[in-house]
């Protein structure tokens, strides 16, 4: 396995190839504006890896997003080698990152497996999860639901209609609390910059009176839905949060045929325990961390 880096050029022809996470194509380098673009190649010129890095910091590189445009920041590795390949190309890439940038502070994906490599190179991870709802063709996804999210969906539709609204519609300083406004921007430049080049999906509900009462904004990335941003009116608006997003996974399903639905999880137990009531399963995933320098930089580190 041989991992380097590559120039912004170098990515777009490469990537446009393969099969990548949103978060590994050159459109995520392009929205971050600056990042180490890893790629492992195996027997010659085959690329079997490949890590979009975002970078934060002028004087000391550190390999982290500066705001939260994209949900993950995962390697894609290719899922047809076997397991012990797949260890060796996350090892190779990660020995690459680390010897270019001082730090790392990345979230990985649900899907990724390939943590024992992590560790192997000296990062240590966090436990972070989502809620997944898997999506079966010809299945109705809506039999998982719970008898309190149904109730909420049919109270919801008696007043409200869902529709399908521009990217540049959607109120991300709604759905972004609790962030100064230079992150509102950048996340809301960034969002409609995907919706340019990537699926996405925006739904607003709208009341009798022509009010908007919430709004979804979803991604799609490799099969995956992704509930990026929302938010809603919390005064006398019952059931819409489960409305907008009953109706953003059927549109998952209809157009783009997803087979999964991302609700990007939430460490607020409330939050958590709406998003399982659409029978959306914990699935956790690392957050990796490492620096040149200090405890989390030995192996042994990640075992406490």
């Amino acid at each position: 396995m041989r991992s380097t880096v590559l120039h912004e050029d170098g990515l777009s022809g490469l990537t446009h190839t393969l099969p990548v996470q949103l978060w590994n194509s050159a459109l995520a380098a392009k929205v971050y504006g600056r990042t180490l673009d890893v790629v492992c190649f195996r027997r010659g010129d085959t690329p079997v890896g490949v890590w979009v890095c975002p970078l934060d910091g002028a004087d000391t590189p550190a390999a982290r997003r500066p705001y939260r445009l994209l949900p993950y920041a995962s390697p894609w590795v290719d899922p047809r080698l076997h397991p012990i390949d797949r260890h060796r190309v996350v090892a190779s890439m990660t020995a690459t990152l680390m010897a270019h940038a001082e730090s790392v502070e990345l979230p990985m994906d649900p899907r990724f497996g390939e943590v024992a490599a992590l560790f192997e190179a000296g990062a240590v991870a966090l436990c972070r999860h989502t809620r997944m709802l898997d999506l079966e063709p010809g299945h109705d996804f809506r039999s998982a639901y719970t008898s309190t999210v149904r109730n909420h969906v049919r109270a919801a539709e008696k007043k409200h209609t869902v529709e399908r609204v521009k990217p540049e519609e959607f109120d991300f300083s709604r759905a972004i609390v609790g962030q100064d406004e230079a992150a509102v921007a950048a996340r809301r430049a960034s969002g409609i910059a995907v919706s340019r080049e990537n699926a996405t999906l925006c739904l607003a509900a709208v009341d009798e009176g022509e009010v908007c009462r919430g709004q979804v904004f979803v991604l799609g990335s490799a099969g995956t839905a992704i509930l990026m941003h929302s938010w809603f009116d919390r005064s006398g608006t019952r059931g819409v949060p489960s409305l907008l997003v009953d109706r953003a996974i059927g549109a998952a399903v209809g157009e783009w045929e997803a087979t999964a639905f991302d609700f990007e999880g939430s460490v607020i137990p409330g939050i958590d325990q709406f998003m399982a009531g659409f029978g959306a399963r914990a699935a956790a995933y690392p957050h990796i961390q490492w620096q040149r320098s200090g405890p989390s930089s030995s192996p042994a580190a990640a075992f406490g």
